[in-house]
């Protein structure tokens, strides 16, 4: 038995039980605040329903689906359940995708509609050019409805669609952003999908519910309704963290369902958790009780940690002031971990990652996906899912480090894994000894062409994969690689996401190529910075959170409209009188996840260019005890007074 499932049943817990122990199960939504134990009322579900119903899932040759935000948390949670062979636990694309796999006609005839909305799309935006679109994103229009045109003649030959990275129809190539729109299009069109669905998993969970795309979440929900109770649908999330604009955020219950409230917090020490309550409060008033405890000579006691707010200058001694809080906070707490760069003593969370780029080498690689990039190029920078960059991160990235290492085994396992020249009909074409000796050569230069200082650009790295057939790039990579170099920036962006694609790629392009491994570090959280967009269901026992508009550049978010420092614009008015989500409720719960991940002690820096105003602002909000907001000038003092 796990851990998780040794844990005491909270309320939330116990209702949960009731509804996945009654014949039929009841659908449900659960509502889980931060540090409340989401995961462990998931697992504890899924046991309690193969204590249930295992035995005749068995007889029935059926299965408890349980959909995941990520690979990692599938599998945390399938070791937690003891790999049950009733429980089926998977990511959404994976999820999705195993349901629609053996309909191969029913995908070929949605790929051909797809190809075909596209090319429409297409044809319908250059009509629409007018004289300030620049000359290559009219060439990049063109050569897209040739790409696509001449892939619409080839797909009645594709013998079998697969599932991979990026798409290419052509070759049978589905994408990630092809299962998310083609599956639930599927299932609302097609009520024979839907009862298939229904017998094979008759109970599905959604973890993290709040970051699922609407259109999933209302295609199972549909499965639901028409199936009644043949079809039990579980949502597992919080509203409040929400952080990608792609997701649903709050999952409305059905009739009959239950809406289960767990509101307890057993990560955030009293402090900590007093603010984040404040925090909420404005938003949908959960309030979170309890609070990290710890065992003292026997007995359960509080964890009150400490929670502050300091408020500086934004201006060019931002890192000097930043070390300067560490020492205030190391003196003041008597710990010597706050001076610590090691990621394990303390997190330093930011906007986006402009600050942890500068100082781990790769400002060039964040600058070409992120200034006046297009959205799905800066959403998918924090994880490497941007489709520009999946070829490093699903093959250069570690194949040149197992080179570079002596690992072969591992390097020739990831190039049986991806490379078109191992596939079963390519191989049976050839010589295996021979390709296989051609593709370690390869993958020795490859190792060198990444290697650091080696001058080599991404574009550089790009060709020699695609030459060499080490992996099946993206034709929308492909066809950024066929069209003319240019230089950087040298023409000016049109207000337009195309335009702006073009522009990123061709800055990407001429990236160093070894900038990929500081990035890497960064994502693999091997350094002291991260995201406050990218911790979420993490938990760190010192946690710096840098508040900076400024350094971040992000339109989506503003502390300083937050804390009533900067006025709301017109647009900023008209979505919050509407109800629609706004800068502040976006920057609202990203602020409550990014406070809510301290297990000791929580530190907010907000740099600002009017301290004075900020104080009075952040003291109006209360969120902070009055005693526990700091300026430059309270440090300064508290600095050379005596011991």
């Amino acid at each position: 038995m796990s851990s998780r499932l040794k844990q005491p049943d909270t309320p939330a817990d116990e209702e949960l039980r009731t509804c996945v122990n009654a014949r039929p199960p009841r659908s449900f939504v659960m509502t889980a605040g931060a540090g409340s134990g989401k995961t462990t009322s998931l697992a504890k579900a899924l046991d309690g329903i193969i204590n249930a119903h295992g035995r005749q899932l068995q007889v029935r040759r059926q299965r408890i689906a349980c959909i995941t935000y990520t690979e990692i948390a599938a599998a945390e949670i399938w070791e937690d359940v003891g790999n049950s062979p009733v429980v089926h636990v998977s990511t959404i694309h994976s999820f999705l995708w195993m349901i629609i796999r053996p309909f191969q006609r029913d995908i070929k005839a949605w790929v051909a509609r797809r190809i075909q909305e596209r090319i429409d799309e297409l044809k319908e935006k250059a009509s629409g050019f007018g004289p300030r679109v620049q000359q290559r994103t009219r060439e990049k229009n063109a050569a897209d409805v040739d790409r696509y045109t001449a892939e619409r003649a080839r797909i009645a030959d594709v013998p079998l669609f697969t599932y991979g990275t990026g798409n290419n129809y052509s070759k049978g190539i589905l994408g990630h952003d092809d299962i998310i729109r083609m599956v639930p299009q599927l299932l609302a069109e097609k009520p024979l999908l839907r009862r298939i669905l229904a017998q094979q998993f008759p109970i599905v969970f959604v973890d993290e519910s709040q970051d699922t795309m609407p259109d999933v979440v209302n295609a199972l929900t549909e499965v639901q309704r028409s199936m009644g109770d043949a079809f039990c649908l579980g949502f597992f999330g919080d509203p409040m963290q929400k952080i990608y604009t792609t997701g649903i955020g709050q999952v409305d219950p059905g009739a009959g369902w239950a809406d289960i409230k767990k509101s307890e917090n057993f990560r955030c020490p009293t402090n900590v958790l007093a603010v984040a309550n404040k925090i909420r409060r404005d938003d949908d008033g959960l309030e979170q009780t309890g609070g990290r405890k710890l065992a003292v000579d026997g007995q359960l006691q509080d964890v009150r940690g400490t929670a502050r707010l300091f408020i500086l200058p934004a201006d060019d001694h931002r890192e000097q002031n930043l070390q300067l809080v560490r020492k205030w906070i190391a003196a003041a707490n008597n710990d010597s971990a706050w001076l610590s760069s090691a990621p394990r003593d303390v997190k330093v969370l930011v906007i986006v990652h402009r600050m942890a780029a500068a100082r781990l080498g790769f400002a060039q690689l964040y600058s070409a996906l992120n200034d006046k990039a297009p959205s799905a190029f800066k959403d998918g920078f924090a994880d490497a899912s941007a489709w520009p960059l999946r070829p490093f991160w699903t093959l250069a990235i570690p194949l040149a480090d197992a080179m570079q290492n002596g690992r072969a085994f591992d390097a020739m396992s990831l190039v049986r894994q991806l490379s078109p020249r191992l596939a079963k009909e390519a191989i049976a074409r050839g010589h295996i000894a021979a390709v296989l000796a051609e593709l370690h050569a390869a993958s020795k230069e490859l190792a060198a062409l990444m290697a650091s200082g080696s001058g080599v650009t991404v574009r550089d790295v790009l060709n020699h994969m695609r030459g060499h057939d080490l992996i099946a790039l993206d034709p929308r990579i492909i066809a950024y690689l066929d069209m003319r170099p240019v230089e950087a920036g040298s023409e000016d962006a049109d207000e337009d996401e195309v335009a702006a694609e073009v522009n990123a790629m061709d800055a990407f392009l001429q990236c160093p190529a070894d900038e990929m491994w500081g990035y890497a570090k960064y994502v693999n959280t091997q350094s002291p910075f991260s995201t406050q967009q990218g911790v979420k269901g993490a938990e760190f026992e010192r946690v710096l959170v840098v508040l900076d508009d400024e350094e971040g550049r992000h339109v989506q978010f503003s502390y300083e409209k937050y804390f009533g420092i900067k006025a709301l614009s017109e647009n900023d008015r008209k979505n919050i009188a509407e109800g629609n989500d706004s800068v502040i409720s976006r920057t609202r719960r990203l602020f409550y996840v990014c406070c809510t991940r301290a297990l000791s002690d929580l530190a907010v820096v907000l740099f600002t260019t009017d301290p004075t105003s900020a104080v009075q602002a952040a003291l109006s909000k209360g969120w902070f005890d009055r005693n526990e907001v700091r300026t430059l000038a309270d440090l300064l003092v508290d600095s050379v007074l005596p011991a």
